[in-house]
């Protein structure tokens, strides 16, 4: 619009008055651009391995097993546990075991699925003195990380006539790369 403006009239400052009334126009904001999305804010490697972990649960898969992923973002350390039935008391017990062979960590994130928003899931975090964040519903991205591992694992696994098998082959090669 400036530049149409500019090639029949000039005046002082006409590209501050063009910018005014185009804000001003109703139409103008209708059709135009939207404002662009604020930069995402990069999560910030923590300095240790162990201190900020974030878990997710993929399934039902097609042999109705659910697997508990947890990944620590330093390391990319993954630790993948399937089950037939998932509950709350079930992830509360592999995540102590995990615990017992690496250590507590400071914080876990972890998405919104029933599992991991029940109170005796939060309070179990409370008791181990762990923060537990919640991400934002229906936006897997926030916790990218283990989505990529979620992808890396279903690929993987898929090539496995048995898929339980293939999994422990997958894991022992991780395990030994980390």
């Amino acid at each position: 619009m400036k530049g149409r403006l500019r090639s029949k009239v000039w005046w002082p400052r006409i590209d501050k008055d063009v910018e005014q009334l185009v804000k001003a126009c109703k139409g103008c904001t209708l059709v135009g651009l939207p404002n662009p999305p604020a930069p995402m804010k990069r999560r910030e490697l923590p300095a240790a391995p162990w201190i900020d972990v974030t878990m997710d649960l993929m399934g039902p898969l097609p042999s109705n097993e659910y697997l508990l992923v947890v990944v620590d973002y330093y390391s990319r350390y993954k630790d993948v546990k399937n089950y037939k039935n998932i509950t709350s008391l079930q992830i509360i017990k592999m995540v102590k075991e995990m615990f017992s062979r690496l250590g507590y960590p400071i914080s876990i994130t972890a998405d919104n699925c029933k599992q991991f928003v029940s109170e005796e899931f939060r309070s179990f975090f409370k008791e181990c003195n762990i923060k537990l964040f919640s991400t934002v519903p229906y936006w897997p991205q926030i916790i990218g990380e283990v989505e990529r591992q979620n992808r890396d694992i279903l690929e993987t696994s898929s090539y496995q006539p048995d898929r339980e098998e293939g999994f422990k082959r997958m894991f022992v090669g991780v395990s030994s790369n980390v």
